[in-house]
């Protein structure tokens, strides 16, 4: 079997960044968690308190479901979404080169 590299948020939200990709990590009976742009989408107020997650039953944090994912959807930017096995999305973060040490600063307009 070959060692894969671990599947963590930060090399996550450094594909999506890169890859201008939407990113859902599914994680059956943990939940899932949306990465988009580089950053994580978080879920409404209406539907968690921001605080509870990962400090109450029923609202692992995000690290914990990334742990136990098992699918991940990715919806490029062409708006085609396909399904990745956890060895196939430990594959393409592989491929990921890490950013500059300098945080680039980006513009909203």
């Amino acid at each position: 079997m070959v060692a894969l590299s671990e599947i963590t948020l930060e090399k996550l939200c450094l594909f999506s960044d890169q890859s201008n990709a939407l990113v859902t990590i599914d994680a059956p009976l943990f939940g899932s968690v949306m990465v988009f742009n580089g950053r994580v989408l978080f879920k409404g107020a209406s539907y968690v308190e921001p605080e509870k997650i990962g400090n109450a039953i029923g609202f692992p944090a995000y690290e914990h479901i990334i742990a136990e994912a098992s699918r991940f959807w990715i919806v490029d930017e062409n708006g085609i979404r396909r399904r990745k096995c956890r060895e196939e999305m430990a594959l393409l973060l592989e491929q990921v080169e890490p950013s500059n040490p300098r945080k680039q600063v980006r513009s909203a307009k």
